[in-house]
């Protein structure tokens, strides 16, 4: 029940943060794999690949590459470090922008019945490159608010359906030169899903995007996501 209630009290919270009236509204596409490869008992490789369009599906608006190293502190918990190179297109000089970004995380997740909750708490410092091709940096944090409901009451069933509901904040600090903003965006998401052997996910889902630049009204983009999440130990 406690996990319900701070689903809810984040998907409430997002609702007032983008309840805004002068929006630009877009519709994209986002496909992405997740990957954890456990080396050890203690060691891992995290792998974060994205493919992200608007409606046309053919051009990319952005491409993300992230990769980290993973310290377990226990199966529930985890440190990582990692970088992501990310590209972005920009409509006004008909071009691909790109980012560095080095980034630290922690993970905690909870488990109770056939509810699990993971709390994410994400630092990033970036490296983005402007129109006129200069470089500035800045600084990130990210929470993100994970909760799944299986749907499949039977715990034996190989292939179980289950629920996801999310939330992720962003908040910008000493990044006047990239967005002066304290809170940069907010990603609400509802999506449905099937495990595969508890160690594979394959998920299809609606994000609500919403985005407070740095100049000009507020966007929200509506996003159709379709991921592959995949746990290997070796």
């Amino acid at each position: 029940m406690r996990q319900l209630f701070i689903a809810l009290s984040l998907i409430a919270l997002a609702s007032s943060l983008s309840a805004q009236t002068d929006i630009t509204h877009n519709f994209n596409n986002w496909a992405f794999y997740l990957g954890q490869y456990k080396l050890s008992d203690k060691w891992g490789i995290h792998l974060d690949i994205q493919y992200r369009t608007d409606e046309r599906i053919a051009r990319a608006n952005q491409n993300l590459l992230r990769a980290g190293l993973l310290y377990y502190f226990k199966p529930s918990r985890h440190l990582t470090v990692g970088y992501a190179y990310i590209n972005t297109y920009n409509a006004g000089i008909d071009d691909y922008l790109h980012e560095d970004r080095i980034w630290q995380q922690f993970i905690d997740v909870r488990a109770k019945a056939q509810v699990n909750m993971t709390h994410r708490y994400r630092l990033e410092q970036r490296f983005v490159e402007k129109s006129d091709g200069s470089d500035v940096f800045g600084h990130r944090f990210r929470y993100f608010n994970r909760t799944l409901f299986e749907l499949t009451k039977d715990p034996e069933k190989k292939h179980p359906f289950y629920l996801a509901l999310q939330d992720e904040l962003f908040f910008n600090f000493f990044s006047h030169d990239i967005n002066g903003q304290l809170i940069d965006q907010n990603r609400l998401y509802i999506g449905l899903g099937i495990f595969q052997q508890r160690l594979n996910r394959l998920e299809i889902g609606y994000m609500n995007q919403w985005i407070n630049p740095a100049r000009g009204g507020d966007v929200m983009n509506h996003i159709l996501q379709l991921s592959l999440l995949h746990t290997l130990g070796f």
